[in-house]
């Protein structure tokens, strides 16, 4: 085109050939070794398709594209031993590849499927033994679940929103809107220094049998009420100090002079 000047493209003669030629493009390998010597996160690939795949001349050590790569940060996705990715060459010379990202084939599945309408709303990392998050994106039911293969769960989940904790024994911690949820089916241990618990209006224990436990136990309270069929109380010494009032009193001995047995009288 006028105005324009005309370049012409050449191929540096510095840039090595490699033992196969020069190949350009896209290509299919498989993953050898992962066991970097330079520790730099690189796999070792051979071109399967390749002539005398096994003997080494196409076979090398291949840096990974990822996500982020950076000084002592970023992703840490290295493909397994055996799995197929897709690998392309620096100046098309077959001894520098780069690992492109991974492949699936008729032989490694995906681990998950489209829905049937083809939403495509759940995003999923898998790792080769099963421990799997999910991220799901279904309009109103949004939520993220993490899972390891023995059924310990964690879901954060929108709509109504929530966040339980599940393990494989069927013990559950759930937060949701109408409070938080604590289900075992065993035994529930609490222990600090220190154990506060505060009610803005009510406290309430329900259980078969409730036990208390301490070197000194102090209830502090406008009105205490106790109501049961029977009350049994054992202690060396029993201390009482204001007005004590009881509508019949039984007794298998009596100390001290200043009770009179009849009605009206102070204890």
């Amino acid at each position: 085109m006028s105005g324009h000047p005309a370049f012409e493209a050449i191929i540096d003669e510095r840039v090595p050939e490699g033992l196969g030629g020069r190949m350009y493009g896209l290509y299919p390998a498989l993953v050898t070794d992962v066991s970097d010597p330079d520790s730099q996160g690189r796999v070792k690939v051979v071109l399967p398709w390749a002539p005398d795949p096994s003997g080494g001349r196409y076979e090398a050590w291949a840096r990974l594209a990822t996500l982020m790569a950076g000084n002592g940060r970023g992703t840490w996705f290295i493909p397994d031993v055996n799995d197929e990715v897709l690998v392309g060459f620096e100046a098309g010379d077959p001894r520098r590849p780069y690992v492109l990202g991974a492949l699936w084939n008729g032989s490694d599945a995906p681990p998950e499927s489209m829905d049937g309408a083809g939403r495509n709303a759940r995003k999923v990392i898998h790792s080769r033994n099963g421990v799997t998050l999910t991220l799901d994106d279904t309009d109103g039911q949004e939520s993220l679940v993490l899972q390891t293969p023995a059924g310990q769960t964690v879901t954060l989940k929108d709509g109504p929103g929530s966040i339980e904790v599940k393990d494989a024994n069927g013990n559950t911690v759930k937060l949701e809107s109408s409070g938080i949820t604590l289900t075992t089916s065993s035994k529930l241990s609490v222990s600090a220094s220190t154990v506060e618990i505060s009610a803005a209006s009510k406290l309430s224990v329900t259980s078969g049998a409730v036990e208390f436990s301490a070197s000194s136990f102090k209830v502090t309270s406008g009105t205490v009420e106790l109501s049961a069929g029977s009350i049994s109380a054992s202690a060396g010494i029993s201390k009482f100090a204001g007005l004590l009032r009881a509508d019949a009193v039984m007794t298998n001995s009596v100390i001290g002079t200043t009770y009179t047995p009849g009605g009206g009288n102070t204890l």
